[in-house]
């Protein structure tokens, strides 16, 4: 059984966060795999308001499955979140979370990356705006910055793939 998720997208500042990698999950007939070559997408990387923030890298395994990286801030639409990636090729193939778009407020609001299959987005710490409160999940989006800063937000989290083998 194979389970694959793709690298988050990154974020931007005014809370536009990055969306999640896709997931594709897979049952393998292994008895005549030989080798397979598994790439594992990286975290799309983080911008400053009003730019465009990086994609999440692709994930695969083999020619089997793969999962695209989520979007990262604003590369679908002006002041969006990113949309999810996709997975392709599996049995099980699923969209990523979306990330949080643009919000003005200052109060309790808090940038918050797209959650993947394996958990949620991380979310920007708001009360002292040094980064992000807690990790991501693997292919999580990365949280957009403070409302009230010009700051970059944070990179989106690595893909990661996982195998169970049977006898």
């Amino acid at each position: 059984i194979v389970k694959l998720v793709g690298g988050g997208g990154g974020a931007a500042g005014y809370a536009e966060s990055g969306g999640a990698g896709g997931y594709s999950e897979m049952i393998v007939n292994s008895t005549a795999v030989t080798s397979v070559t598994v790439t594992v997408g990286g975290g799309g990387g983080a911008v400053a308001y009003y730019a465009g923030a990086g994609n999440g890298g692709t994930t695969s395994f083999g020619s089997y499955c793969s999962a695209t990286g989520g979007f990262g801030a604003n590369q679908n639409y002006n002041h969006s979140g990113g949309a999810g990636g996709t997975g392709s090729g599996g049995n099980v193939n699923l969209q990523g979370g979306g990330g949080q778009g643009h919000v003005n407020s200052v109060g309790s609001h808090q940038g918050r990356g797209g959650g993947s299959y394996f958990g949620g987005g991380a979310a920007w710490n708001r009360s002292t705006n040094t980064g992000i409160i807690g990790p991501g999940a693997k292919g999580a989006g990365g949280p957009g910055s403070n409302t009230d800063t010009g700051a970059a937000g944070a990179a989106g989290e690595t893909g990661m793939v996982v195998v169970y083998t049977y006898k």
